[in-house]
């Protein structure tokens, strides 16, 4: 019998998850449903047991063997992906702390510049580059700003080239925008066109989802060619590549059970939208755990596997001068590493990096 009291959560859910695959008897099964049954009672208003009934969704997925290829971001849900993701910008202190403060380095990069061309892999609805717009409205110096956008999804690339193109009416300078409707490892960087001035080249929680390891680093080297004054790199701290099934459980749940947490903390969005943002990520956990490994898009990786490809591609790193705030008001404190990035942590888990480079 497992322990079903709420301190004892975690060690009954890792005692299931030991179970798989070599000890999935018929009363283990049943322990596992039993317990997915009493963690979803009162799941909407008890992180801790919303977060234990995700991973045993996956658990179960896992057991019988439910597939599928189709990407987590264009699978249906009540709440579209792409309109999540920009709550996440305007809410979510990972999200939000960790894009102005690259919008604030890249407004310091581009002052003295007439003509700039920044690269955003990953664009979405183009909320960033349109608040870096807003603060560069008092650039005296510039003239052209080029945004070129890759983004697989068509409705939110399409949505991006729209709100960014209407910004011409309300800013000094001119705007291009430069559509690129594919995933980032078919992109090739050396055939796009309309760069020109001071290029910055931006991806933000996007480089994760390219699957091959050899492939991530072949499009680190493709970016390193095209010489960017600046490459900022945002992506979660945690390794979720792990191959190993119990290693890759123990990541996971720390990883995601500090982002529950700091949702909670979240002062000025009600409970509705903070389960929503769980439900977005709950989704990124029945990937990482429910999917088997040939099927998985959720593959993040540790600071310091970016840091060692950005060094292979010759980038020296600068993150050490980036302007940051000291802590978040829901506890997230944001410091320098000595590896090289930005360390974004709540309690003991390091969630979140930020890397600069050029």
């Amino acid at each position: 019998m497992y322990n079903t009291t709420q301190s004892n959560i975690y060690e009954s859910l890792s005692e299931l998850m030991k179970m798989y695959p070599e000890q999935l008897s018929e009363q283990i099964q049943l322990d596992i449903e039993n317990f997915g049954s009493f963690c979803s009672h009162q799941a909407e208003s008890d992180s801790q047991k919303l977060l234990a009934s995700i991973f045993v969704n996956a658990l179960q997925k896992r057991i019988f063997a439910e597939t599928g290829k189709e990407h987590i971001y264009l699978q249906k849900d009540e709440i579209p992906q792409i309109r999540l993701f920009d709550v996440l910008i305007k809410k979510f202190p990972f999200v939000k702390y960790s894009q102005e403060i690259i919008n604030n380095a890249i407004i310091k990069h581009i002052k003295q510049c007439d003509v700039v061309t920044i690269v955003d892999i990953g664009i979405g609805l183009g909320t960033q580059m349109m608040n870096i717009i807003e603060l560069s409205k008092d650039l005296p110096m510039l003239k052209k700003m080029n945004i070129i956008g890759i983004e697989p999804f068509a409705d939110g690339l399409d949505k991006a080239e729209a709100n960014i193109l209407a910004l011409n009416k309300k800013v000094p300078f001119e705007i291009s925008f430069t559509a690129i409707n594919e995933f980032v490892e078919n992109v090739d960087f050396s055939a796009i066109k309309g760069i020109s001035g001071k290029l910055i080249v931006n991806a933000s929680l996007a480089l994760h989802h390219i699957q091959s390891l050899e492939k991530r680093q072949e499009i680190i080297d493709s970016i390193s060619e095209m010489s960017p004054a600046a490459f900022f790199l945002t992506e979660p701290n945690v390794n979720n590549y792990e191959l190993d099934y119990q290693l890759r459980f123990k990541n996971c749940y720390n990883h995601f059970y500090s982002i529950f947490q700091v949702i909670d903390k979240i002062e000025d969005i009600n409970t509705e939208d903070k389960n929503a943002l769980k439900r977005f990520f709950g989704r990124e956990i029945n990937d990482i755990m429910g999917n088997e490994d040939q099927d998985r898009y959720e593959r993040h990786e540790p600071a310091q596997f970016w840091i060692n490809r950005l060094k292979e591609s010759n980038f020296i790193l600068r993150s050490d001068l980036i302007e940051l705030p000291i802590e978040t008001p829901e506890g997230v404190k944001i410091n320098f590493h000595e590896d090289g990035f930005l360390g974004f942590t709540f309690e003991n888990e390091t969630v979140l990096s930020v890397i600069y480079a050029c």
